[in-house]
């Protein structure tokens, strides 16, 4: 199995997403699983069109007040109300929701170091340590695509692979008292978040609006957190 994918941190080149490749032969028996990464800005479709056109959607009701989003139901059910109707060349637009997704695995994983200037991931077959080759440059001569990966024809310009262990990350949840936790990133340019968890659940007394502009009506069960970061202020966001 080849994948050609965008380099998306969020989608298909973070850690986790690594990790999940890992396991992709145990989880789905392939013997051989490849992802390659094009550069920023290519290899967009119109699957990447349809979900920006949602997200903006949605992001723009939500500054305007007109609606509340906080979980996927939510999203599911303003899609389902404001953005089923035909327009341009599109006939029919439907939106599932899955309620629950089932996960056998804990998706966290340890970083990779560099991990944004990689562009090829393989899976080792029937590692049991969820090892990874990782390279900075796609290979596609005779020797790799017989899997003859040690014998590489362009390994001097690609740098050849390196052999990576994902080692899974396990984080406390957050308890009611007060509590400071580092929290690793996806991007490379920011070192941490300090996250603290300011007191026990709580309910608003008035209508709240944090720092990424969401609003909380009167009534809501919240916990309130304080977030920041080596480059930037403190600010604070409701959970």
């Amino acid at each position: 199995m080849h994948e050609f994918t965008d380099g998306c941190a969020a989608q298909y080149k973070s850690r986790h997403c690594f990790g999940d490749i890992s396991q992709t032969s145990d989880d789905f028996g392939y013997q051989h699983f490849t992802r390659n990464f094009f550069e920023t800005s290519h290899a967009k479709g119109p699957q990447d069109a349809a979900g920006g056109i949602i997200k903006r959607q949605a992001d723009c009701a939500i500054l305007r007040g007109q609606t509340q989003i906080r979980t996927a139901k939510d999203l599911y059910e303003y899609a389902n109300s404001f953005l089923t109707q035909p327009r341009s060349h599109c006939k029919r637009r439907i939106f599932r929701y899955a309620e629950t997704i089932h996960r056998d695995n804990r998706l966290s994983f340890k970083p990779v170091p560099s991990i944004r200037s990689l562009h090829q991931v393989r899976a080792i077959p029937d590692s049991s340590k969820g090892l990874i080759n990782i390279s900075e440059l796609s290979c596609f001569c005779v020797n790799c695509c017989h899997h003859m990966y040690d014998q590489c024809s362009n390994s001097i310009k690609t740098g050849g692979y390196t052999e990576w262990e994902m080692k899974r990350e396990y984080r406390a949840d957050a308890q009611e008292n007060e509590e400071n936790e580092q929290v690793s990133l996806q991007d490379d340019e920011e070192e941490y978040y300090m996250l603290k968890v300011e007191k026990s659940m709580e309910t608003l007394r008035i209508d709240t609006t944090d720092s990424w502009g969401s609003l909380f009506p009167a009534g809501t069960p919240v916990f309130v957190v304080y977030i920041t970061t080596k480059r930037t202020r403190l600010f604070n966001i409701v959970l």
